[in-house]
């Protein structure tokens, strides 16, 4: 949450034409209802549960970029089925960015977490996500801060040095 992800994604799909896919869009628009409004009626479960069903339905074959929640680490299943299809980034964001963006708005409003927890909560949420972004990420992006636009030059860049290992039989 506050990363940037979205904004990098968006932007990433404008300057390569790839069609972009919301996790948390595609969610609401499988229950019929807000994001929020899944967390308060059926809990942070059956979100996850939701979110692991469109993601597994997304076609492979489309070359899309993913905007999956900060949640989607929780499930090795999702990570490994990620990393099957594609490249698997993580914005590395200092807590500070990160409280500081969440704190004033500047994230995306209706974050269920934030609502829901408060910020002792969240920043030990995130020590604990940042052990396995590490271990989910094809590669690590420090976003500190730095203009959205020269992330997703990094992004592309280093997205397709890493297409290339993988189709050579690199790592």
């Amino acid at each position: 949450m506050g990363s940037g992800k979205s904004t990098v994604a968006r932007l990433l799909c404008q300057s390569t034409g790839r069609p972009l896919a919301v996790s948390d869009v595609l969610v609401a628009t499988a229950a019929g209802r807000s994001i929020a409004d899944v967390f308060a009626q059926d809990g942070q479960e059956a979100f996850r549960s939701l979110e692991k069903e469109v993601l597994a339905g997304l076609d492979p074959g489309r070359n899309l970029v993913v905007d999956a929640g900060g949640g989607v680490v929780e499930s090795p299943e999702l990570v490994a089925m990620l990393r099957s299809r594609g490249v698997v980034i993580w914005l590395d964001t200092p807590w500070t960015i990160l409280r500081e963006r969440l704190d004033t708005g500047t994230g995306d409003p209706g974050r269920p977490l934030v609502e829901d927890l408060g910020w002792e909560e969240l920043e030990q949420l995130h020590r604990r996500r940042r052990r396995l972004y590490a271990g989910a990420a094809d590669f690590r992006l420090r976003a500190a801060g730095e203009p959205a636009a020269e992330l997703v030059r990094t992004v592309s860049l280093r997205s397709l040095l890493w297409q290339r290992r993988r189709n050579a039989g690199g790592p």
